[in-house]
């Protein structure tokens, strides 16, 4: 810290502290808020902001994390008499997630556990990439989200289709947009608007070359950038010290979206498949939803119940808390589908229709809707145009829609004839067989 300005030493040291007593107490941000009385945007400044928090933010958060606030306030001291007052805007792009993070944080349990080897990663390697993979509305988003909202000073973006926007503006899911967003995060020197072809250069060399400081940077759902394959050439095999990169996309079964961004298990450094809940976290989420479900969680039968009918689905298990803090879901109804449920799978099934842009596209969907299951010989067969030269192609614009199972049998040679497809989830297809009037 000897080449560290004096005041900035002393912030530096006083939100570390601060940050350091968070983590032993294991105290969420949201938690912290509460504690505090004091909103999302002082407590996350006073962790991690350029600028100093007044001496009474600094004792509400002494007092929240029970700290002798006495060698607080003597670091706060420090950095007042330095006159420390270094200006650093929060990049704009950044403010468009906040929405996003704020619903994807309401209802969330039941990741804790993944939450603490994210964190523990970051603390002992500093360096590598982390990949956190799961089936649809299995809680990626959630995960992140919540991951960011506790640390602030990390730097983010989520690639989310629910948020692209019709006609201009910032779109999430556009490659110019995504190292636009990234860029301006991680280089004060940034400039907006150099174009595509230089922002890939700029966020290369990022990706390449040690941070000043350790950096930790998210990106959510890989597999629903638009083109998915164009951050292939832009991201290393192995991070420079202090760079860690959290990742997340859809499980495609046998197949890993992160052979769209020319990666492999192999360059992975913590790799974290989700799981359904389990009834722990059932219990969670109907204490938190609060209203017309408290005493719900005490009720054994009825969790148990609940487990059974959504098989712990994260995104179904969250609409059933909705309806049970709005009296709408009761031991009575359990097995009602949730008042939520429809508008998501709408949501889903419009993404999809962005995606499916070209005819084989929609043939191969409605085949799939149809039988299940097909090998990509029956594929080939069904679907006119397709052929082994286009498959590749066509498959991975909608690759994040479905499952790839590949059969080993004896005299069947590894490749595309011993692969299968299926939708990705078995509730969406149910109801996009609905909407598609199959019975």
């Amino acid at each position: 810290m000897e080449d560290i300005p004096h005041g900035d030493a002393a912030l530096a040291e006083l939100q570390k502290r601060l940050r350091d007593r968070r983590d032993e107490r294991g105290v969420k941000m949201i938690a912290l808020e509460r504690l505090t009385g004091l909103g999302h945007t002082t407590v996350s400044k006073a962790l991690n902001g350029p600028n100093l928090p007044t001496r009474a933010t600094v004792m509400g958060l002494a007092k929240a994390l029970r700290l002798d606030p006495g060698p607080l306030l003597d670091l706060w001291e420090q950095a007042a008499e330095a006159g420390h007052r270094k200006v650093q805007e929060e990049p704009a792009t950044r403010d468009f997630f906040r929405d996003l993070i704020e619903k994807h944080t309401q209802l969330f349990a039941g990741r804790q556990g993944e939450n603490v080897r994210i964190m523990e990663f970051i603390r002992a390697r500093a360096s590598g990439y982390v990949f956190v993979e799961a089936l649809s509305g299995y809680g990626k988003t959630s995960l992140l989200a919540d991951l960011v909202r506790q640390n602030p000073e990390f730097r983010y973006h989520f690639i989310s289709q629910a948020y692209r926007r019709r006609g201009g503006g910032f779109d999430p899911t556009s490659p110019e947009d995504v190292l636009e967003c990234l860029c301006e995060q991680l280089d004060p020197g940034h400039v907006r608007g150099a174009g595509l072809k230089s922002l890939e250069r700029q966020f290369r060399d990022l990706m390449t070359r040690p941070p000043r400081t350790p950096t930790v940077v998210v990106l959510d759902a890989v597999d629903e950038l638009d083109p998915p394959d164009q951050l292939r050439t832009l991201l290393p095999r192995r991070l420079p010290p202090g760079l860690v990169l959290v990742l997340s996309g859809r499980a495609q079964g046998d197949r890993s979206c992160l052979d769209d961004i020319a990666l492999s298990s192999t360059d992975v450094d913590l790799h974290l498949r989700l799981e359904g809940l389990d009834e722990a976290a059932l219990v969670e989420l109907l204490r938190m939803a609060g209203g017309a479900a408290t005493g719900l969680d005490e009720d054994a039968d009825f969790v148990a119940e609940m487990h059974r009918v959504t098989a712990g689905d994260p995104f179904y298990v969250r609409f059933l808390a909705e309806d049970a803090a709005a009296g709408v879901l009761t031991r009575d109804n359990v097995e009602h589908a949730p008042t939520g449920l429809e508008a998501y799978l709408d949501q889903q099934l419009e993404q999809l229709n962005r995606s499916a842009h070209r005819t084989e596209h929609v043939e191969i969907l409605g085949f799939l809707l149809e039988a299940g299951t097909l090998s990509a010989m029956d594929l080939y067969n069904l679907v006119e145009g397709l052929t082994w030269l286009n498959f590749d192609t066509i498959i991975r614009e909608i690759h994040r829609f479905l499952l790839v199972h590949r059969r080993t049998a004896p005299g069947l040679a590894p490749g595309r004839a011993a692969e299968e497809y299926s939708f990705c989830h078995d509730r969406f297809r149910q109801y996009f067989r609905s909407r598609a009037g199959i019975g």
